[in-house]
Order: C-alpha cells, then sequence, then structure tokens
C-alpha cells in the first residue's frame, strides 16, 4: 500500500512540476489539404435532371465534390493544455452535382446524361479557434472547437458532359451567401522535431454552416441548403515567442 501511494505522489509531482515549467508561446501555422464538400438540408437531393434551357433543375446536392484548401493559424498558448487564437483559410466548398438525365421539349423525354458538374463554391474563412491539447510523450493530440465567418469568392456550377452524342460545356453563374458563417470541430496530431520550436502536424476537421443559404435564383423553385466540408490537412507549426 506504501509503494502505491508513494507511485501515486512520485506521479502528481512530476505531471505538476512539469506543468509548472511549461512555457506560454505565440505559434504560427501553415496547412494545406483536400476538401470533401455538400449540401445538407430538406430541400438538398442526391439527384436532378437537367431542364430546356441547360440548368439545373435541383442543384442543391448531397454528393460531395473535392477540392482543396490553404490556411495560417495564430495561436497563443497559455499553458500545456490550453491554447485559443485566429486563423484565416482559402477553402473550395459547395457540391456535385448528380445530373442523370435532360428534358427535351422537342421530343416531350428525357435523354441521358454523362459526364461531370460541379458547383464551386470558394471561401476566403477567418476562424477562431480553441484548442485542448493531450501530451503523448515529447508530441501531442489535440482536439479543436470553433467558429469561423466565410466571405464568397465566387460561386459556379462548371462541368463537361455528353447528351445525345453531343459534348457541351456546362457554366451557370449560381447565387449563394456573401457571408456565411458556420462552426468547425477538428482532431489532430502535433510531431514534434528535434527543433524544440517547430513541429508537423496531421489533422482531420468538420465544419458547417449556421445560416441557410438563399436559394433564390433556383428554377422553378427557391431551394434552401446549408454547406457543409470534411477536410483532411497537413502543415508546420513554429514557435515565433516563448514567455
Amino acid at each position: 500500500m506504501k509503494r502505491i501511494s508513494l507511485i501515486f505522489y512520485l506521479l502528481v509531482y512530476s505531471i505538476l512540476g512539469f506543468s509548472q515549467t511549461f512555457e506560454k508561446s505565440l505559434n504560427f501555422s501553415l496547412k494545406t489539404g483536400l476538401t470533401f464538400a455538400n449540401m445538407y438540408g430538406p430541400e438538398a437531393d442526391g439527384e436532378t435532371f437537367l431542364n430546356n434551357g441547360f440548368y439545373a433543375n435541383h442543384p442543391a446536392s448531397t454528393v460531395f465534390k473535392t477540392g482543396f484548401n490553404l490556411g495560417a493559424l495564430l495561436d497563443y498558448r497559455t499553458g500545456r493544455h490550453f491554447s485559443w487564437g485566429i486563423g484565416v483559410a482559402y477553402i473550395q466548398k459547395g457540391a456535385r452535382i448528380n445530373a442523370s438525365k435532360h428534358w427535351n421539349n422537342d421530343l416531350d423525354d428525357y435523354e441521358t446524361v454523362d459526364g461531370r458538374i460541379v458547383w464551386r463554391q470558394n471561401f476566403l474563412s477567418i476562424e477562431l479557434p480553441f484548442t485542448y491539447y493531450l501530451p503523448i510523450q515529447q508530441d501531442e493530440l489535440y482536439f479543436r472547437l470553433g467558429l469561423f465567418a466565410g466571405i464568397l469568392l465566387k460561386s459556379e456550377e462548371k462541368g463537361a458532359i455528353t447528351i445525345a452524342g453531343k459534348d457541351y460545356k456546362y457554366v451557370n453563374e449560381r447565387d449563394a451567401n456573401k457571408v456565411e458563417p458556420g462552426y468547425f470541430v477538428m482532431a489532430g496530431y502535433n510531431y514534434a522535431l528535434p527543433s524544440s520550436k517547430s513541429k508537423l502536424f496531421a489533422e482531420i476537421s468538420w465544419a458547417r454552416s449556421v445560416f441557410v443559404s438563399p436559394g433564390r435564383d433556383m428554377i422553378p423553385n427557391s431551394e434552401y441548403y446549408y454547406n457543409q466540408s470534411i477536410s483532411v490537412n497537413l502543415g508546420y507549426q513554429f514557435m515565433l515567442d516563448a514567455k
């Protein structure tokens, strides 16, 4: 019993002693990776058709599209387990429009559509993250919660399709939220490099918008949806200052 108590006290002392010597620090990170994006909500669907005017009848899609993201983060480490910061990122959201057929007024019937159409919504995102760190020897597992506000840079439907043996380029400008707020959750792993001031990290995140997108220009009826995305990133972090 005395041996168990001694081990317990030594363990607590070592943890407390280490936490007291941990330096507060200001860190800067760069990251990039793949983003898988789609839309959700009662009016988002997995399949649609092209009207005779050559536009997607129901573009708000639950089918994921692939894009990329690039971001930077400035965060202040307040202790061994916590940090908060501000970040900026370029992220490609939207969805793949699964248009499998085209309505031909002359034939009064549907024609098969082959090819690929994506709805690209590119955002500049401002992020406010809060992070909890779980030390694993010299490395760390971390969990992050945060809010973001995305500023729309471009919204466009674009693709290459084939209808009745003829090839077409599909291009259609589409309205979307000019400013899109939301929230995100993230998990990642910091790998400490030989230099005590730098780390490599890998992370996965999931984000959703909180304001419904307008869908005012959708024909024949307005459709309302939310954006969501899953990002897988690699990055590099280095310490700017320690206190």
